[in-house]
């Protein structure tokens, strides 16, 4: 499916991450009166940025598989995050989060669509400051079921990873492994073109790859379910400077249609990072958040 990139792992936040996340050093010392709410404050500035880790991730690729909604029934069905903070101490913290899944799901057509944005932005600095824009249509054979032909387009921006635009072009065939309940599991092959651009850089990429997933998604007992997937992007023809990336999920719901999820995200590319070491090859990010569906 098609990989929103996901930001380097193990960046500050997803949004650049070398190291993963917008680098802010936390320093301990001194002896002032004032030296205690320092201390918490940078504590908090650190937890705010790990919170919004995951983001980071989707510079890089983004996780589809784990956007899409699981319907039982013909129709349509949406999602919408919202989050944001502010505060005042001897730092300004602000930080947002907005998320949009529309999908619909018809006898031979189905529809995805995709919109997140995220910030941290630390005393006027970006810390995080990325977003992408998702489209997916697919089509089921009748007589063939299982199977599903899909094409998809996507464009992203993440400042900290230095990519002013990426914008992903595919199509391939998506083919349904099992379906037990709610235990399911799914194949990708993709076809994708994918043109980035580098700021304050005249680097720009346009590469053919190959988008393989395996998605595993089971529920143990009710109101909890986990889903973990596996991409696989190898560069065409020559199937060398891989991308690599795996994302884990944890649902549980809480309340009418609110649910506490939790999700860690593994990615490895150097094709950034060979010409630009400051962008680390290898990211991480672990995201907790609350989910409302609708």
């Amino acid at each position: 499916m098609g990989i929103l990139g996901a930001g380097r792992m193990g960046y500050y936040e997803n949004g650049g991450v070398r190291g993963t996340g917008p680098r802010l050093t936390l320093r301990y010392g001194g002896n002032s009166s004032g030296a205690g709410r320092d201390w918490g404050v940078r504590v908090l500035i650190a937890l705010l940025c790990g919170f919004f880790l995951c983001t980071g991730v989707r510079a890089q690729i983004v996780n589809i598989e784990d956007k899409r909604q699981t319907l039982d029934t013909f129709g349509w069905a949406g999602q919408l995050d919202l989050a944001g903070g502010l505060t005042q101490n001897t730092q300004r913290v602000v930080t947002g989060n907005a998320g949009l899944r529309l999908d619909h799901r018809g006898k031979q057509h189905n529809f995805l669509l995709l919109a997140d944005y995220r910030l941290v932005q630390v005393s006027g600095d970006n810390a995080l400051n990325a977003g992408f824009g998702h489209v997916r249509y697919g089509w089921e054979p009748p007589g063939r079921d299982g199977w599903r032909w899909e094409s998809f387009s996507q464009v992203q921006y993440d400042e900290r990873l230095r990519l002013d635009v990426r914008f992903l072009l595919g199509t391939g065939i998506r083919r349904r492994l099992y379906r037990r309940g709610d235990w399911r599991g799914y194949l990708g092959v993709l076809y994708m073109y994918e043109y980035d651009e580098l700021s304050r850089q005249n680097i720009f990429y346009r590469d053919h790859r190959l988008s393989n997933y395996l998605t595993l998604a089971f529920s143990p007992r009710a109101g909890v379910r986990v889903a973990s997937t596996t991409y696989y992007q190898p560069r065409l023809p020559d199937f060398n400077l891989a991308r690599l990336s795996t994302v884990t999920t944890l649902s549980l719901q809480l309340a009418g249609k609110f649910s506490f999820t939790t999700r860690l995200a593994l990615t490895q590319d150097k094709r950034v990072s060979q010409d630009l070491p400051e962008v680390p090859a290898t990211t991480y990010a672990w995201t907790n958040g609350l989910r409302y569906a609708f």
